[in-house]
């Protein structure tokens, strides 16, 4: 097996495209559903479809990571995301949106996978949980400024963001050729190849019984409760100030933009400490009641655009080192044999809870457009008990 090493700036500017891309649609999707006639729930149908089609195939990339290069995964997922964007793009009924969603959900899944697998299996081992705050603070905060870029886009069409958004992939997918490297000879080959029932995804979930342990899964679970309050309050909110303040596609960007910059200072000093110098169970379960309270205090300001608009700030700038958190606590119960199912699972879990969160928005805003916002409080204060109950045995096993 190869020596590991320093992973490159190039790569980390490769990455920072992808990213940035992935922001492109987001500020017009709700001028997309309105425009076109859709009532307000496909908003939330659609970014669950998304989280589907990610929550079905990540097993299924992760443990492909096992047998072919990354870098042919990156690619692939890269230009195939572009043409689930393009599907999206020219939707005008809400089948056709749903089959733009979960097609980009399928394919853009395999670069993000792939990249986590990249940073482990070719970056150097000491600089692992550096490389994993950078990759979750940078991939979110350029997703903010994709998202702040779309947003202004949006204000000449509807069709500009998904434009530019394409042909930033087909950059990236063009990139990541030039700039990755082939890391098969860092990895552990399984001994014999996938057959047919490996490649059903669902078989993959089979996978974790091999090195799921109780507390492993006290940690899924408290991840999965705050990735699906993060999943309600972000969708709720996205589209609450579109429907309920009138607002468009420009503010939405504007205020991702404030929270990109915001997020970049936070996360790469204070977020970087926490990760290097504190204790990253007993740091997650703080972060988690902490996000608890902020976005318990938009149950305050329902129609205070201001102070809602700050509390989506915070709590955003916040679960950007929760996630952080989540990779690197992850990343530290992996072992070379299992890491790519591993981090293949982390990402299924994370869209599950998306399934969950975007669909339960849909409905709940159905009855009462503020039940999401109440219905987001709830799961991360469970998110919190739980992140406590994993700190404690975490500790105790330790």
């Amino acid at each position: 097996m190869k020596k590991k090493h320093l992973l490159p700036f190039s790569f980390f500017i490769m990455m920072f495209l992808y990213h940035f891309s992935s922001g492109f649609a987001h500020p017009v999707t709700p001028t997309l559903i309105v425009d076109r006639g859709l009532p307000s729930q496909w908003y939330g149908y659609a970014m669950s479809a998304v989280s589907v089609g990610c929550f079905v195939i990540a097993p299924f990339w992760g443990k492909l990571c096992n047998y072919i290069s990354t870098k042919r995964i990156v690619m692939i997922g890269m230009l195939g995301y572009a043409a689930g964007q393009f599907i999206m793009m020219n939707a005008y009924s809400g089948v056709q949106l749903l089959i733009g969603r979960v097609f980009a959900g399928l394919l853009s899944m395999g670069p993000t996978v792939a990249l986590i697998n990249y940073i482990i299996n070719v970056g150097d081992e000491k600089e692992r949980p550096r490389y994993l705050t950078i990759y979750a603070t940078s991939g979110s905060v350029s997703n903010a400024a994709g998202y702040f870029a779309g947003g202004l886009l949006g204000i000449k069409g509807i069709e500009y963001p998904f434009i530019a958004q394409m042909c930033i992939c087909v950059l990236a997918a063009l990139m990541a050729f030039l700039v990755l490297e082939d890391d098969t000879p860092y990895k552990h080959r399984p001994e014999r190849g996938m057959n047919i029932k490996e490649v059903n995804p669902f078989s993959a979930f089979l996978d974790a019984r091999k090195y799921m342990t109780a507390l492993l899964a006290l940690f899924f679970a408290a991840f999965l409760l705050y990735n699906l309050g993060m999943s309600l309050f972000e969708t709720v909110f996205n589209y609450y100030i579109k429907d309920h303040f009138g607002l468009g596609s420009q503010y939405n960007g504007t205020i991702k933009a404030v929270i990109a910059v915001s997020s970049l200072i936070v996360n790469f000093t204070i977020g970087m400490w926490i990760v290097k110098k504190s204790d990253i169970h007993r740091s997650f379960f703080l972060l988690a009641v902490i996000t608890t309270a902020v976005v318990g205090c938009s149950l305050l300001f329902f129609d205070s655009m201001l102070p809602l608009f700050a509390i989506f700030i915070l709590y955003s700038i916040l679960s950007i080192m929760v996630r952080s958190l989540g990779q690197n606590i992850c990343a530290s119960h992996a072992t070379e044999e299992n890491s790519n199912s591993l981090m293949g699972f982390f990402q299924a879990m994370s869209s599950f809870s998306y399934i969950i969160g975007s669909f339960s928005e849909a409905r709940l805003y159905l009855l009462n457009i503020h039940l999401p916002f109440y219905a987001a409080a709830s799961a991360m204060l469970l998110s919190a008990v739980t992140s406590f109950v994993y700190m404690a045995r975490q500790k105790k096993e330790k």
